[in-house]
């Protein structure tokens, strides 16, 4: 910003790096400023329809759906995701990669309004749940023709429809969509990477609440958590899920001092959480500025 102005395309561009590493740290919040303004720059810059706003919409489509993910206000997100896309489809042959990514953040987005959508209002043709469907099915395929089967993009893609299809009710199919993005990740990327962990608490979810397999998913949980730890740390928003997870599965198998265990965990963790709100990181503009040679002290050193 001090070299280029606010109004310059590297600076655009900083700002989605940085909203993406915010993202990655869990700081949601400051993620979806870094990408609003980003977006605003680029619109700027490009004006209102150009490959680089798209990505920078759809990004800010997937910050949105994070930090909304309890609320259930996913309208902006999706928003957003639509914008992404039909700026895409107007710009770009129908089976370009750069569409993959886009259809997949509207597919997320749509899945979760039809899960906060009461049972019989779902009144749209075809129903969200069948559109989300059809969106996760073309990104996988555009991913199959760029990368082929063993590449991540294509395990997140088939992890996506495991998910879809366990909102679908369809469990044996999302059993296979997980255990595939699962068998894909360990390959590439071994078998403590953060992408391992995701899709292991995703099949231990299909394994506690829809197939009754308590004792598999208390192995996944204890897995996932596991990753978690040592790559976040325990005030990682994730955690939420695979503690609620265990505090079911033990619930269900009776054994309720392992139960109140990781209900206190989950209590502690909900403590952790409102400690780091008071923690957040600066406002845009406002961060502390180090010279290179004490940012690879600080982030580099062998102490």
């Amino acid at each position: 910003r001090r070299a280029f102005g606010p109004q310059h395309p590297r600076y655009a561009a900083a700002l989605l790096d940085y909203g993406f590493y915010l993202l990655n740290i869990d700081s949601i919040n400051h993620s979806v400023a870094v990408y609003e303004e980003a977006l605003t720059t680029l619109r700027r810059v490009f004006g209102r329809s150009s490959l680089h706003v798209a990505t920078a919409q759809e990004d800010l489509a997937y910050a949105l759906y994070v930090l909304e993910y309890s609320s259930g206000r996913f309208y902006k997100a999706r928003d957003h995701a639509e914008r992404a896309i039909r700026i895409i489809e107007n710009l770009v042959p129908p089976d370009h990669l750069l569409l993959a990514s886009a259809k997949r953040v509207k597919a997320l987005i749509l899945e979760e309004i039809a899960l906060d959508t009461p049972a019989g209002q779902d009144m749209s043709e075809p129903s969200l749940l069948e559109e989300s469907e059809s969106l996760h099915k073309a990104a996988l395929a555009l991913s199959m023709m760029a990368f082929g089967e063993n590449n991540v993009q294509t395990a997140k893609h088939y992890g996506n429809l495991g998910r879809l299809y366990q909102s679908m009710h369809k469990f044996q199919d999302a059993e296979t969509m997980h255990l595939k993005a699962i068998a894909i990740k360990e390959e590439l990327l071994g078998p403590e990477d953060y992408e391992v962990g995701l899709s292991i608490g995703h099949l231990a979810s299909l394994y506690n609440y829809h197939m009754g397999m308590h004792c598999a998913a208390e192995k996944l949980y204890l897995r996932s958590i596991s990753i978690s730890l040592k790559l976040f740390g325990e005030r990682y928003s994730g955690l939420e899920y695979d503690y609620r997870g265990l505090v079911h599965v033990f619930t269900q198998l009776k054994r309720h001092d392992r139960a109140d265990h990781y209900t206190r965990l989950l209590q502690h963790w909900h403590e952790l959480r409102e400690q780091s709100k008071q923690e957040q990181q600066p406002a845009l503009g406002d961060e502390q500025v180090l010279p290179l040679a004490e940012l690879q002290a600080k982030f580099f050193s062998n102490d």
